[in-house]
């Protein structure tokens, strides 16, 4: 598996993949290929939206208009949280590649949902928000926000038992 302590550098990670690369499997081999695509794929996103984001902000200033400042900054808002949201996608996806692991966990699937649903309640015109809409993001951010605490929770639960079992190995020793 990949060293990934704070000192190792990028080629020395992409080197490890390639010398990895002989242990995967047919299926994880195209795995890493689509992840490692759809990584540079989201990466031209990536620059893209951030031009956007930018030449939207121009634009607010160039252009500044009182009576409609709050839809330009609510929009500049839904564009750097779509920005956002590729970025955390983007970053899950290139650093599961150098970790050799899953490519997406269901963790980060869920945040990434509770920030699209966030993204939508700043898009959400007043004048065009009915009741259910709102109660029905809000039902969905409840939930999701449940279904990550609980996932959360029990990541912390393994990670405190694997210290407990590498506390225990320490102090009794591997041949006991």
């Amino acid at each position: 598996m990949a060293n990934l302590d704070a000192k190792s550098t990028l080629p020395s990670r992409l080197g490890n993949i390639i010398r990895d690369w002989a242990v995967l499997s047919t299926y994880e081999r195209l795995e890493q290929i689509v992840a490692l695509a759809l990584s540079v794929i989201l990466t031209v996103v990536i620059l893209l939206s951030l031009w956007s984001v930018l030449d939207h902000l121009l634009k607010i200033l160039m252009n500044y208009h009182q009576d409609q400042v709050e839809r330009q900054i609510t929009s500049l808002f839904g564009s750097a949280m779509g920005l956002l949201i590729a970025m955390e996608f983007n970053h899950t996806i290139f650093h599961s590649v150098m970790r050799r692991g899953q490519v997406v966990k269901v963790k980060t699937v869920v945040l990434i949902a509770i920030l699209a649903i966030s993204r939508q309640f700043i898009l959400i015109e007043n004048s065009e928000v009915s009741t259910q809409k709102i109660l029905a993001y809000a039902l969905a951010t409840l939930v999701l926000g449940i279904v990550y605490y609980l996932i959360d929770r029990r990541d912390d639960l393994h990670l405190r038992r694997a210290y407990a079992q590498a506390e225990d190995k320490r102090y009794i020793g591997p041949h006991q």
